[in-house]
């Protein structure tokens, strides 16, 4: 591949990204990295909310934050206010060279806006919207505000999180937002896919309380069906034994997840319990979960035995997934995060942040995962009305003035 440029599957594609926070950025910023072209909208002075966010970065563009710079590589940023009659015209004018809107306001906002699905679609033919809201479109809980916290508590996501006998604890991945943000990117590429049978458009809609669900489908039916109680089990599992961390001598962990028979069969061995394996409380799985309490009173006391070190060569050796339990500065710090690329520092040379890279590769167009760097408020403001809209100057200096688009002089940076 190397000598010949190789364009990815979205190239050519223009998104208008009006979502803020995490949800809707995380899905654009996915789309960025397939190839497709981000103009994102923001507020004016303020911008998006995760702007606020975080702690303030300098040298990376205005109203950076770390949270901000994570989660919005490959855009460009305009500043907006799509309050005013003339931010809506602005913002119209972009959605007819778009193929792709996304937005994450609450129900009904973008339409008391003027740019709402109905709106814009007959501005584009084709357009495809996305909308990722709480609870979606309808619904007595529609209009209630949602954020990812909010949904690990509604789901019982958060109640099923968290040590025995003890309170629910909050996921510390924001895992509500995010998967919203994937099930928004796979019904956007899917409505892509069908864009030649649908030619009128489409309007995807995606509520954080079914993807959150969504992100728990292997318990629903025990749940719903079956008048089963998910009880909080903190580092261990409700339907897999033995899938949980045990302390090792010297008071360390390690985490063992014998998930299927050949797993479980190696485990057997490498504790030195080859009985275990013709053991009618533990031959199956239901039968280890049905004796759950014997079988992890048995393997606690083997494993404080020796050292986590040493029980890492003895399960790598009999090929048991198992790992130690590392703590995130300890595992983006470990070697393997550079030799295989996997996270990154990008910007302009003194003021680099580290970010993961986009986790997909491809034989067809290349592995470059980490892009261009998060914009600064606005950086592009002026090249978007002036280069792609064919305003002239006095016309982009009149809408400067008024505040309806704030353009400062900082430059969007590059990485070097």
């Amino acid at each position: 591949m190397s000598g010949r440029v190789v364009q990815k599957p979205l190239t050519g594609l223009r998104v208008l990204d009006f979502s803020h926070a995490l949800s809707g950025p995380f899905a654009t910023m996915l789309l960025g990295d397939y190839g497709a072209e981000i103009i994102k909208v923001e507020k004016p002075v303020w911008g998006d909310g995760s702007r606020q966010m975080g702690v303030p970065v300098e040298g990376v563009g205005a109203k950076q934050t770390d949270y901000f710079f994570g989660a919005n590589r490959n855009k460009k940023s305009i500043a907006i206010d799509i309050r005013t009659p003339e931010g809506q015209a602005v913002a119209g004018k972009l959605a007819a060279q778009s193929d792709i809107v996304v937005e994450n306001f609450r129900p009904g906002v973008m339409d008391r806006l003027g740019l709402g699905f109905e709106d814009l679609r007959s501005l584009r033919e084709g357009l495809i919207y996305c909308s990722i809201s709480g609870y979606g479109p309808s619904g007595p809980w529609a209009g209630r505000p949602a954020n990812d916290v909010i949904l690990q508590s509604l789901s019982g996501l958060m109640g099923m999180t968290g040590e025995p006998g003890r309170g629910p604890v909050k996921i510390g991945a924001a895992v509500c937002d995010l998967s919203a943000g994937l099930f928004a990117l796979s019904a956007i590429l899917a409505a892509l896919h069908a864009r030649e049978s649908h030619p009128e458009g489409q309007h995807t809609e995606i509520s954080m309380l079914e993807t959150s669900l969504n992100m728990m489908c292997n318990y629903i039916p025990s749940v719903k069906s079956l008048g089963k109680v998910i009880p909080r089990l903190g580092h261990a599992h409700a339907q897999i034994v033995p899938y949980q961390a045990f302390e090792c001598l010297g008071g360390e962990f390690i985490m063992v997840g014998a998930f299927s028979r050949k797993f479980w069969l190696n485990l057997c061995q490498s504790v030195s319990r080859p009985e275990w394996a013709e053991d009618p409380r533990f031959k199956s799985n239901a039968a280890r979960v049905a004796n759950k309490n014997a079988l992890i009173a048995e393997l606690t006391a083997i494993f404080k035995t020796k050292s986590r070190s040493e029980w890492e060569t003895i399960l790598n050796a009999a090929d048991i997934p198992s790992s130690p339990i590392y703590e995130l500065h300890e595992i983006v710090q470990h070697p393997i995060m550079s030799e295989q690329d996997i996270v990154r520092e990008v910007g302009p040379s003194g003021s680099k942040l580290g970010v993961v890279g986009f986790p997909v590769r491809s034989n067809a167009w290349g592995d470059e995962r980490f892009g261009a760097p998060a914009p600064g408020l606005g950086s592009s403001s002026i090249d978007i009305l002036e280069d792609f809209l064919g305003m002239d100057a006095e016309t982009v200096s009149d809408l400067v003035a008024r505040g309806i688009v704030d353009a400062p002089q900082e430059n969007a940076v590059t990485e070097e």
